[in-house]
């Protein structure tokens, strides 16, 4: 019976709101992101269990089980290390950056950014495959350029979660309708009502700050000198690109992703051996430490100066700590305590959607997954949708715009600790130019309060 007992409702917001606080106040004095608040979490949970005399080992063995469910995200963010490593010793981010700088006008790359994203993302089903490729890509190119990091971050996530949301490749637009009980064609047209105008916005808020970013501090001269300076340190020219040109075609053939990403190492690491004239020791070197470049100008040692497996050691154990947390959580009952509060309120179709959301939210928070959070979220509120008659493309519709969308807006989930590892941009600098992402809930919102695209059946 031990096991069984579990937290109260005011017993699970004091937990939550100290753990929410600790990470919080890490993060604000920049000291080490948010390993240590969540490291503190762990602390904290283990006090409530012998205050309430709740097993540790009983919670402690389902944060175990959680970290077991993201081994994978920890071998891909590795993976995405090596790569970036690679590819810069082998000359293909130089090449994109020279090449980005001859053809692209500044004032554009913003706009560019997001819609070549969601196009590569909306091919390949993949937003891990897009920011680690095309995401690395255009952050170089715009850090070159001097455009603000967290803009063109924002840019980049922003159009690789549109391609992952509406794509039926996608695992989460397979999921979310799976769940919930609809036909995959007519979730992807329920998503049209909420992801297309706030792309449309996103893509006209992008464009503004676009020209603003280069309406008075873009001198072309400083290009200049960053073109000749890699051309100085790189052999340039087609070869270099097909390490980039391997992962695009293996994601659009659908292998499997780490696979991907280690075999256009592999093909990085050759063009660094027969093109470069890097030695074997050296490739394998700057695949775990990262590359270091003799190039003296700031902004380009900022570009080069990355990559490798150990880059991404600190973002494995972020992910470690926090899944582990969202699994002690769930084994006390602090997420069933919440969701049982936010559904006890449900009085129309718009409190539906709202509250669909809101629990979409919270077990994203706490779970630090995507799949969990459609799960689980689904499961609860399938039983309401069907009582009210809602279709349930609305209600898969709902779940990928909370659930698969949070990912990026939370410090500690999985999705943000790799966007921010990738692209080499802190959480709290792109946050603000999430547009697509806290944009899109609204819309789900208004149309359940006005009734625009929510769809009743007889039978559900």
């Amino acid at each position: 019976m031990n096991e069984e007992k579990k937290l109260n409702l005011p017993q699970s917001l004091i937990l939550l709101l100290l753990i929410i606080i600790s990470v919080a106040v890490c993060i604000r004095l920049k000291t080490g992101g948010p390993m240590i608040g969540l490291f503190a979490s762990w602390i904290f949970i283990y006090l409530f269990c012998k205050a309430v005399r709740i097993p540790y080992d009983h919670v402690v063995s389902g944060a175990y089980e959680s970290i077991r469910m993201v081994v994978p995200t920890l071998c891909l963010l590795m993976a995405i290390g090596v790569m970036i490593g690679t590819w810069l010793q082998s000359g293909t981010i130089a090449t994109i950056i020279v090449w980005g700088l001859q053809m692209i006008n500044p004032a554009w790359l913003l706009p560019l950014t997001l819609i070549f994203c969601s196009v590569l993302s909306l091919v390949t089903g993949t937003s891990y495959g897009s920011v680690g490729s095309a995401g690395v890509a255009m952050m170089a190119i715009g850090n070159a350029m001097g455009i603000h990091p967290g803009m063109v971050a924002g840019a980049v996530i922003c159009g690789a979660m549109f391609g992952d949301k509406l794509s039926p490749l996608s695992d989460t637009t397979n999921l979310a309708p799976a769940v919930a009980g609809a036909k995959l064609n007519d979730h992807v047209r329920s998503m049209l009502w909420t992801t297309l105008p706030t792309f449309v916005i996103s893509l006209v808020l992008f464009t503004i700050l676009g020209i603003s970013q280069t309406s008075g501090g873009y001198e072309e001269g400083n290009l200049l000198v960053y073109i000749d300076a890699l051309q100085s340190e790189f052999k340039l020219g087609f070869l270099t690109m097909l390490p980039a040109a391997v992962i695009i075609v293996l994601l659009l053939l659908k292998v499997n992703a780490i696979v991907s990403l280690g075999l256009s190492a592999v093909c990085a690491g050759a063009v660094s051996f027969f093109y470069q004239g890097a030695a074997l020791q050296s490739i394998i070197r700057v695949a775990y430490n990262g590359y270091s470049t003799q190039i003296e100008e700031a902004i380009l040692k900022t570009i080069l100066n990355r990559g490798g497996m150990s880059s991404m050691l600190q973002y494995v154990a972020i992910i470690c700590l926090a899944v582990g947390m969202g699994g002690m959580l769930d084994r006390l009952g602090v997420l069933g305590n919440i969701l049982n509060a936010i559904t006890g309120r449900i009085n129309s179709d718009g409190s539906l959607i709202l509250a669909s959301l809101l629990v979409g939210y919270v077990t994203s928070l706490i779970s630090c997954s995507q799949p969990m959070s459609h799960v689980l979220t689904g499961n609860m509120m399938k039983p309401l949708f069907r009582a009210r008659k809602v279709a349930p493309e609305i209600l898969s519709r709902t779940l990928e715009d909370a659930g698969t969308l949070s990912g990026p807006m939370i410090p500690w989930h999985g999705y943000c600790v790799y966007m921010a590892g990738t692209l080499g941009v802190a959480w709290s600098v792109f946050f603000p130019y999430l547009f697509l992402l806290y944009l899109t809930p609204l819309f789900s919102i208004f149309y359940g309060f006005s009734g625009i695209s929510i769809k009743h059946v007889e039978e559900n």
